[in-house]
């Protein structure tokens, strides 16, 4: 007959037989939980598994305390790693700290960064500030102006919100969400496209990126880092055709508008609006075949040609100092529309400076000296601004001339001959 086993005596842990068809042998056992020593219970199949788990648990807690008894496998590995590693590393004259000191300066760490970085979280308002600052420096004027522009409306949308609280898919949802500032021909404002909402993404990209570098630990992660951009169809970019820019620029003549030396300029030098608020006619000598564009404009300085129409329309009106457009951009929005209403002609975006680029890319057949003209590579002048047309519509398009005399008051001395 077997010897029936002799069951250890246990002090801090009881075994007891339950009715569980599966797991009868049970075992409570001490543990410590947020500084409190509680009870836990674990089942087991047999006898022999339920008392060797608590006389194991026993000697812990005997020897170490209840804290000791309650350490995870996780734990026991990680001392396992340890006294491994620290056996290798002494034998390479290396100082190795204890493992309790190790741990103690790790967890010291890990409040001091989270500390830090508690202290150094900002509002989605204050980051974009600090953003705009940042690169205000470090790009040009136009593009400081476009990111203001996309952050305001961002900072509007989320600026009380904690910047490192903002979620990918809320970004995402606002972005999708927003419409266009021009209302379309039946009165409604649509969706913005494509193009620009990679534009946010990208500056908001770039914001969040900003925030996360450890000098500022504004946020822990970029919510945008996995959403990519969307895919958007090449389109043939849109111009004004010759007979639809003679009418605009007739119409701004025959209104007296203080737009036409901008649309001069833009039409048949290939002026950006922004541009042509930049320059002062008074530095554009009209007997020369070209003009240099001033420094504080989006590419910097570049010489530009004087075109004979360009020529032509400068002279049409009498102002010759000064800004070719005085007003703000709201402002060149507002006459720009006057001035096609007049001239019963659609909309382009940009139409002035992508009409020039697709006529003087048809006329002169030389890309590379067009992108030069305008500051832009010839990438981006295939892709975003030319119109593939013939030689014949350029031609077309560079001899439209006001239909109007520059002056009507007559000459005195050709007076006095005809006299």
């Amino acid at each position: 007959m077997a010897k029936k086993r002799k069951l250890p005596e246990l002090t801090h842990c009881k075994v007891t037989y339950t009715t569980h068809p599966s797991a009868p042998w049970r075992v409570s056992f001490p543990v410590e939980v947020d500084g409190k020593t509680v009870r836990k219970r674990r089942t087991f199949s047999t006898e022999e598994k339920a008392y060797d788990f608590a006389t194991g648990h026993e000697k812990e807690v005997s020897d170490f305390g209840v804290r000791f008894g309650s350490i995870t496998a996780e734990a026991r590995r990680a001392f396992d790693f340890y006294r491994d590693a620290r056996a290798d590393l002494l034998g390479s004259d290396i100082d190795v700290p204890s493992f309790e000191a190790l741990v103690m300066n790790a967890v010291a760490n890990l409040r001091t960064e989270h500390e830090e970085r508690l202290r150094n979280r900002v509002t989605v308002a204050e980051a974009v500030e600090k953003f705009r600052d940042y690169k205000a420096s470090r790009v040009g004027k136009r593009h400081a102006e476009g990111l203001k522009t996309q952050f305001r409306y961002f900072a509007l949308a989320f600026g009380t919100e904690q910047l490192n609280k903002v979620t990918g898919e809320s970004i995402e949802s606002w972005i999708t969400s927003l419409r266009s500032t021009r209302a379309a021909k039946d009165g409604t404002f649509p969706l913005i496209g494509k193009t620009t909402r990679n534009k946010y993404r990208k500056n908001l990209r770039s914001l969040f990126a900003h925030g996360l570098a450890p000098v500022r630990s504004w946020c822990d992660l970029n919510p945008l880092a996995d959403i990519e951009s969307e895919k958007v169809e090449r389109t043939t970019p849109k111009t004004y055709t010759p007979v639809e820019s003679a009418k605009i620029m007739q119409a701004a003549l025959d209104m007296d508008s203080p737009l036409l030396p901008s649309l001069a300029l833009g039409m048949f030098s290939g002026l950006r609006p922004s541009e042509t608020m930049a320059i002062d006619l008074s530095v554009i000598d009209m007997k020369e075949s070209e003009f240099r564009v001033p420094d504080e404009t989006k590419t910097g300085a570049r010489i530009v040609p004087m075109t004979a129409a360009c020529r032509a329309w400068l002279g049409s009106q009498p102002r010759r100092t000064g800004k070719a457009y005085q007003e703000d951009r709201r402002e060149h929005s507002r006459h720009m529309c006057e001035v096609l209403k007049a001239a019963q002609v659609d909309g382009v975006f940009d139409g002035a400076r992508h009409s020039f680029i697709t006529y003087r890319c048809a006329d002169i057949r030389d890309v590379a000296q067009v992108s030069d003209e305008c500051g832009n590579s010839p990438s981006i002048i295939k892709k975003h601004y030319r119109k593939i047309v013939g030689a014949a519509i350029a031609t077309k398009f560079f001899a439209i001339r006001p239909k109007r005399p520059k002056s009507k008051i007559t000459d005195i001395k050709t007076g006095r001959k005809s006299a």
